[in-house]
């Protein structure tokens, strides 16, 4: 064999796999390309429709902030979010303050319905559709960032006692380490 022929041997494996990978990766990117091309034309319809900013606007302008009942929803929510930060240190406090906004978002749809049922006996205009969208803006969106507060204030809490447990963990086998050496250095001295 010379060189060149040794040379062709050897590159002969490297182009058969190249048509081979050019192949299988044709037949991966193809799907891919006509994903790729509805994602551009659902971003393109998207940049198109109204800003989300002049959506949030017209949320809130709708809302009249004044009904003593909205009034009532915010002062909750300032209270709860009080509650959750003022008694971090206080498990119990902290354990009901989950406990009810856990069971306001578990009873969401059904406080939803209920408010969509009999909304003139407290409403000016009734807040409540069937997709729920002011009951998750307005009431649960807020409880479950005060939620979260409260779960994060719970892993800290439970980060540092453990953090605690292990010190003294370590500090007892460090005294029944140094009890263990003064038991055997006086059991060897009376040898």
């Amino acid at each position: 064999f010379t060189a060149v022929s040794f040379a062709i041997v050897a590159a002969a494996p490297h182009a058969i796999l190249g048509c081979f990978y050019s192949s299988v990766m044709e037949e991966l990117t193809g799907p891919l390309q006509d994903v790729f091309k509805d994602l551009k034309k659902k971003w393109r319809e998207f940049q198109d429709q109204e800003p989300f900013l002049d959506v949030v606007m017209g949320f809130i302008h709708a809302i009249d902030w004044k009904e003593p009942w909205i009034i009532a929803i915010l002062v909750f929510h300032t209270i709860m979010l009080i509650l959750a930060l003022s008694t971090r240190k206080n498990s119990t406090v902290q354990g009901i303050v989950f406990f009810i906004g856990m069971s306001i978002v578990f009873m969401a749809e059904r406080l939803n319905s209920l408010g969509r049922t009999h909304w003139q006996s407290f409403a000016s205009q009734n807040y409540f559709d069937a997709t729920g969208v002011f009951f998750s803006a307005v009431i649960s969106g807020p409880l479950l960032l005060i939620l979260l507060i409260v779960l994060i204030n719970y892993l800290l809490a439970c980060s540092n006692l453990l953090i605690k447990a292990k010190r003294k963990e370590l500090a007892y086998k460090a005294r029944q380490r140094a009890k263990d050496s003064q038991t055997n250095g006086a059991s060897k001295k009376h040898d």
